[in-house]
């Protein structure tokens, strides 16, 4: 087995994350068996973590780290890399340590238990976050979790998600990162409307609301999230999958190649400055 060592994040911008992912995959064959050597990392965030996670649990490959690291008993805590898939098991996990929230992994087969734990994640972010009573926060919080989660299981094919938040006091912002290990976005558009385009295209394809689904249905949860993200918070958003990514923050975006870079299915990941002042976002909804 492959050892990879994972380097260190400059800092916990997501674009620092980003390039430690790439860095981390690059001239990964698909699903080879990897150790991950976490022994540099002083911090992590959402963005560099869950999509190691998922790699994991979905490929049999392990990870080592150091006792003496920095982050293992941050690791152990929010229960990496296997996370929880009841709501069981989330409620025992939020007793033993109410500052943290746990990997959640969300399975299609059980549509009513993935919904009340999609639904228990969402609550504690919210709580973790709102500590204010500020109008408007609970729809900036739970729109974009529902939306992009359940983006996971109409279009990946895949029978199970990955989803992580983590809250940074002192910058105010929150980091959330969803990820799945589906068909991607390319094969998606492929399968179901018979398009042949590139990972970039695809992308572009999906910003512009236009659905994989065969039907004339629209697309819009994706979009609709990044311009609740970005235009109404004045966050970050990165959409990830095969070889390229989308990058925006505000009103500037760009999608950027991958070189010797592949993620089978898709990454989603944002962060949010935490409103100080009412917020309304429906003029964002599409």
């Amino acid at each position: 087995m492959r050892e990879v060592l994972i380097p260190k994040l400059k800092n916990p911008s997501l674009i620092s994350q980003l390039s430690s992912l790439y860095e981390t995959f690059k001239n990964v064959p698909k699903d080879e068996n990897l150790n991950f050597n976490l022994d540099q990392l002083i911090f992590t965030g959402p963005l560099l973590t869950l999509p190691i996670c998922s790699y994991i649990k979905t490929t049999g490959s392990t990870y080592s780290i150091n006792d003496a690291s920095n982050i293992k008993s941050y690791l152990n805590t929010i229960k990496f890399p296997n996370g929880v898939n009841s709501v069981s098991e989330f409620a025992r996990q939020i007793q033993k340590t109410k500052n943290y929230i746990p990997i959640s992994i969300l399975h299609k087969e059980n549509p009513m238990e993935r919904e009340r734990l999609e639904s228990l994640f969402a609550n504690m972010v919210y709580k973790t976050v709102d500590k204010t009573g500020i109008e408007g926060i609970g729809n900036v919080i739970y729109y974009p979790i529902s939306e992009l989660v359940a983006n996971i299981f109409d279009h990946s094919k895949d029978d199970k998600g990955f989803i992580y938040s983590q809250f940074y006091p002192t910058l105010n912002s929150l980091d959330i990162c969803i990820v799945d290990r589906g068909r991607g976005l390319t094969a998606a558009y492929k399968q179901e409307k018979n398009r042949d385009l590139s990972d970039e295209n695809a992308i572009a394809e999906v910003m512009m609301g236009n659905s994989t689904k065969p039907d004339k249905e629209r697309g819009y949860g994706v979009r609709t999230s990044k311009q609740v993200v970005c235009e109404a918070l004045g966050g970050e958003f990165i959409l990830l999958s095969g070889s390229s990514a989308l990058v925006s923050a505000k009103k500037r975006e760009r999608l950027i190649a991958l070189p010797n870079f592949f993620w089978q299915g898709v990454i989603i990941a944002y962060r949010i400055p935490i409103p100080t002042n009412p917020i309304d976002i429906s003029p964002y909804l599409e």
